[in-house]
C-alpha cells in the first residue's frame, strides 16, 4: 500500500502543464467480425477466425490537461471469412467477405493521467470510412462427391452447367476467388463508433511511441439498399436456369465490427505559454532621468 502511495504520488508530481501537439504515422491490424444474421442461418456457411491489416496511417493528436484529441486517416480493410460447409458437415472451401476503406478516424482523449513522459487515455471515437473497394469471394477446392452444397429455400442456384441439383443438394463446381457479391452491391460510405485506449510513451523531447487499441462497431448496414431489396424479395426474382426464383443470399440484417489495434511513432511539437515581458510608456524627449535609489546601509 505504501509503494501504491508513493507512486500515485510521483505521478502527479510528474503531471505536465503544457499543451503537446504531435504528428506521426502508425501501423497495425485488425480483427473483423461480420454480424449477418443471413450467412448464420444458412447451413453452408461457418464464422471463422480472421485477421486482416491496416498497413499505414497517419496520426495528428493536440492534448492538454486532462484531455485530447487524436486524427488518424489511414488505409482500412475488413471483412470476415467464412468456411464453406457441405452437405455432410464437411469442410470444402471459403468465403471472403472483404471491404477496403479510406478511413478518417476523430477520437476524444480523455486523459487517466497527465504525465510528463507516459499518458494513458481512454478513447471515444467517430470513423468516417469512403468504400475503396468491397467484394466477396467464393473458393472451393474438393472431390466431386465432396462438393454437394445444401442451398436454404429462397435461394438461387446459378444459371452455370456445373451446378447440378439434386434430391437433397447442389453439386458444385471447384472455384478459386470467384467473385459472388461485386463491389457495386457495397454502400459507398460507412460510419463506425469505437472506444478504446491510446497511450503515448516520450522517449524524450522530439519522438513518442504510440499503441493505440479500439472496439469498433459499423453504424449501418454495408450493402446498397437495391441489393438489400432483393434479398427481401426472393420469390419476385427472376427465376434461375432451373426454374426457381430466388435470391443470392438470405436475407439478415449486417453490420461489421473490429477490434484494431495499431503502433506508432510520432514528432513531439510542445506549445508553451509565452512568457510576456511588461511594458512600460516611453519615455518624452528630454525628460529628466529617474534616479535610483542608493540602497541602505
Amino acid at each position: 500500500m505504501r509503494f501504491l502511495v508513493i507512486f500515485f504520488g510521483l505521478l502527479s508530481f510528474c503531471s505536465f502543464v503544457q499543451e503537446i501537439e504531435s504528428f506521426g504515422v502508425n501501423g497495425g491490424f485488425n480483427i473483423p467480425f461480420t454480424i449477418d444474421q443471413g450467412l448464420r442461418n444458412d447451413p453452408r456457411f461457418y464464422g471463422r477466425f480472421t485477421m486482416r491489416g491496416t498497413p499505414v496511417g497517419f496520426t495528428y493528436g493536440y492534448d492538454k490537461v486532462g484531455y485530447g484529441f487524436l486524427i488518424t486517416p489511414g488505409y482500412m480493410e475488413i471483412g470476415q471469412k467464412f468456411t464453406i460447409i457441405n452437405s455432410v458437415g464437411g469442410t470444402v472451401g471459403t468465403r471472403d467477405v472483404q471491404m477496403k476503406y479510406f478511413s478518417v478516424p476523430i477520437a476524444l482523449k480523455l486523459h487517466l493521467n497527465d504525465i510528463a513522459f507516459f499518458r494513458l487515455s481512454i478513447v471515444a471515437a467517430l470513423n468516417f470510412g469512403y468504400l475503396l473497394k468491397g467484394q466477396e469471394t467464393l473458393s472451393i477446392n474438393a472431390l466431386p462427391s465432396a462438393r454437394k452444397l445444401t442451398y436454404p429455400a429462397g435461394v438461387s442456384v446459378p444459371s452455370d452447367p456445373n451446378y447440378q441439383i439434386t434430391y437433397d443438394g447442389v453439386f458444385v463446381p471447384n472455384l478459386k476467388n470467384s467473385v459472388y457479391v461485386p463491389s457495386d452491391k457495397f454502400a459507398p460510405f460507412q460510419l463506425f463508433a469505437g472506444v478504446g485506449f491510446h497511450s503515448d510513451i516520450d522517449l524524450n523531447d522530439d519522438w513518442s511511441l504510440n499503441f493505440d487499441g479500439r472496439l469498433n462497431f459499423g453504424v449501418i448496414d454495408p450493402r446498397t439498399k437495391a441489393y438489400i431489396n432483393e434479398l427481401k424479395n426472393p420469390s419476385a426474382q427472376t427465376p434461375d436456369a432451373f426454374g426457381k426464383p430466388g435470391a443470392p443470399d438470405l436475407y439478415g440484417q449486417r453490420r461489421d465490427a473490429y477490434i484494431s489495434a495499431t503502433f506508432g511513432v510520432s514528432r513531439i511539437i510542445q506549445v508553451k505559454t509565452k512568457f510576456h515581458e511588461k511594458r512600460t510608456a516611453p519615455r518624452p524627449p528630454g525628460a529628466p532621468k529617474k534616479k535610483r535609489r542608493k540602497p541602505r546601509g
